[in-house]
């Protein structure tokens, strides 16, 4: 079943193409979840918030693009909200300058695979990840990260800025631990 046909069987309240749809777009709408949350459980349970939003305004739906791109809007959209409220909620910041340390396997960086590119992104405080998150994946200029934000451009490039500067730091750390001879 195609997903135009999924979408208006989903829009008439049938639970089995939203089941369908769920576990045909689960796969790739994950990743997108993954890359604001270290805990793949709390992932999951974003974006099942998320496909419960895709289902509640499948109506508002307008067909003059691609369902995945607005899947994906919609889904990198209730992330961000989850992650707001939650700062909204926890009111702990942590020292400038401060980043958890990271543990990336002993393997050659040459051999760094996806899994150890989330650790290193992970190891990023949330107000830097999220804004190397939308700018570098999701592809967002800094006028567009600051509106879904609700942060000012210049933050944005600073914080973009900040998140390469401490990326660079750990591979850098983790590359001459790397390279040390035992």
């Amino acid at each position: 079943m195609t997903t135009e046909l999924l979408i208006s069987a989903c829009i008439k309240g049938n639970h089995r193409a939203q089941e369908a749809f769920y576990r045909m777009h689960f796969p790739k709408l994950l990743p997108i979840v993954q890359r604001h949350f270290a805990d793949r459980s709390e992932a999951v349970a974003v974006l099942n918030q998320a496909m419960l939003r895709v289902f509640q305004s499948l109506r508002e739906y307008q067909e003059d693009g691609k369902p995945e791109a607005w899947l994906a809007t919609v889904i990198r959209r209730t992330a961000l909200n989850v992650i707001r409220d939650k700062d909204r909620a926890n009111r702990r910041f942590q020292p400038e300058g401060f980043v958890p340390p990271v543990s990336v396997p002993s393997s050659a960086l040459a051999n760094l695979n996806a899994e150890d590119i989330l650790k290193l992104l992970h190891a990023l405080p949330d107000y830097l990840r999220i804004v190397f998150s939308l700018s570098v994946f999701d592809g967002l200029s800094h006028a567009e990260i600051a509106h879904e934000l609700k942060i000012t451009v210049a933050a944005s490039r600073w914080r973009l800025a900040r998140a390469r500067e401490l990326l660079r730091t750990h591979y850098h750390v983790v590359n001459s631990i790397n390279e040390s001879p035992l």
